[in-house]
């Protein structure tokens, strides 16, 4: 029998790499600005491919039978992706004008509850609902954006 998928397994992977380059971010920031600027980018990205992975991976997949329920949790999930992005372009502008960037504690206490959100909601529903080949399928886009 063939090892089952396990969304919530891979997403928590990538989740923890995303909050180990949040802290060199937080560590840089406190440097030069070079090294600051190299942390954001190294950050920014996976944070990125990450918010990218779940839009279109998992969410072109997923496809709840009861919508209502299933779909609860879109509008929330992206308006936190939405601010999150809005974080990292302010941030983007900061650094364009060589400026240190402001608030990565405040910022980073948002995307903990952010990750508790996906970790407790969205990921355990998605392993849940979704069949082995539609978990396959996502496992391989992911690893195909994530690595």
């Amino acid at each position: 029998m063939m090892k089952s998928v396990n969304i919530f397994k891979l997403m928590v992977k990538n989740h923890r790499k995303i909050e180990n380059l949040l802290t060199k971010l937080e560590e840089n920031n406190n440097k030069d600005f070079e090294s600051m600027q190299n942390a954001f980018n190294k950050f920014e990205w996976e944070l990125e491919k990450h918010i990218f992975t779940e839009e279109k991976a998992i969410f072109t997949t997923y496809n709840p039978e009861d919508k209502a329920e299933g779909y609860k949790m879109l509008p929330e999930l992206t308006k936190q992706h939405n601010f999150i992005l809005n974080k990292l372009n302010n941030w983007r502008k900061d650094i364009k004008n060589k400026r240190m960037i402001s608030d990565i504690y405040s910022f980073k206490i948002y995307l903990i509850r952010h990750k508790t959100y996906e970790e407790e909601k969205v990921y355990t529903m998605l392993d849940q609902s979704l069949t082995e080949n539609e978990k396959k399928h996502i496992e391989s886009k992911i690893n195909e954006i994530v690595q």
